[in-house]
C-alpha cells in the first residue's frame, strides 16, 4: 500500500458513528471498535491531553457510562487504542515478509518501505511523539508497545532463521533489533521534515535505505553459512 499525502494508514473504521440510547444487538457489537477507533483519532490529531472522556463521548456520541462501563479511566481507553492500532499495524507489516515468496529477493525494501511509511505517517508520529516527550508515568501504555515491539522482533527474527538455515536465534533477534534502531532513527529524521515531505521521501528512499539494512543482514547471515547435510 503506498500512501498518500494526509492519509492516516488506518482510517476509521467505516465512519459510522454509534447513537446515545439503547443499542441495539448490531450495534452493541460495535461499540467497542467504534469508540476505540475515535479514541484513536482523537490522540493522532490532538495528543494524549485533549483526549478526554468527555471528548471521546461527545464525537462517538456515546454516554460517558458506556465508556466507564468498559474502560475504568483515560489512559486504560487510550492503551485499548493504541493496542488495537499497533495489531494493525503488526498485521500490515507481517503481509510484507509473507506476501512474497522464499525466493523474492524483494520481500525486506516492502518490509522497510510498509514499516516507514507506518512512522511516518500521522499515527506513527504521533505515538513516538508521546513516547519521547511524555514522562514515565504511562507504565500501561508503554508496556503494551513494547510488548508489541518484541512481538514485531519476534516475527522478523523467525523470518531471518528461516531464510537463513543455521543462524541461531539469538543472532536473528540482535539482527532484528539493529533493523529497528535503523528505521526508528530514519523516520526520527523524516518526522522532523512537513509531512508531505516525509512520505515524498520514504517513496524516494526506500530502495536505497533497503540497501544498507540489506547490507547488515547479509552481513550478519553471511557468517553463518547453511550447515552441510
Amino acid at each position: 500500500m503506498t500512501m498518500k499525502v494526509g492519509e492516516h494508514v488506518f482510517p476509521d473504521l467505516d465512519g459510522r458513528a454509534p447513537r446515545i440510547g439503547r443499542p441495539n444487538q448490531d450495534a452493541a457489537g460495535r461499540i467497542e471498535p467504534d469508540l476505540l477507533a475515535t479514541t484513536w483519532r482523537i490522540f493522532v490529531e490532538q495528543g494524549y491531553a485533549r483526549t478526554t472522556i468527555e471528548a471521546v463521548a461527545r464525537d462517538a456520541r456515546m454516554s460517558k457510562r458506556t465508556i466507564y462501563d468498559r474502560f475504568a479511566s483515560k489512559e486504560s481507553l487510550v492503551e485499548a487504542s493504541i493496542a488495537a492500532a499497533l495489531n494493525r499495524w503488526r498485521a500490515h507489516v507481517r503481509a510484507s515478509l509473507s506476501d512474497s515468496g522464499s525466493g523474492s529477493s524483494d520481500w525486506l525494501e516492502e518490509f522497510v518501505r510498509r514499516c516507514l511509511e507506518i512512522l511516518v505517517a500521522p499515527e506513527g508520529s504521533a505515538l513516538m511523539g508521546f513516547l519521547i516527550t511524555e514522562d514515565e508515568t504511562f507504565h500501561a501504555i508503554r508496556e503494551t508497545v513494547s510488548t508489541s515491539v518484541g512481538q514485531s522482533i519476534g516475527v522478523f527474527s523467525a523470518l531471518l532463521v528461516q531464510r537463513t538455515p543455521g543462524l541461531p536465534a539469538d543472532v536473528a533477534e540482535d539482527t532484528s533489533l539493529a533493523v529497528l534502531d535503523l528505521l526508528i532513527g530514519q523516520a526520527t529524521r523524516l518526522n522532523a521534515l512537513h509531512p508531505q515531505v516525509a512520505l515524498e521521501q520514504v517513496r524516494v528512499r526506500a530502495p536505497r535505505f533497503t540497501t544498507v539494512v540489506r547490507t547488515l543482514v547479509e552481513a550478519q547471515c553471511a557468517s553463518f553459512p547453511p550447515k552441510a547435510d
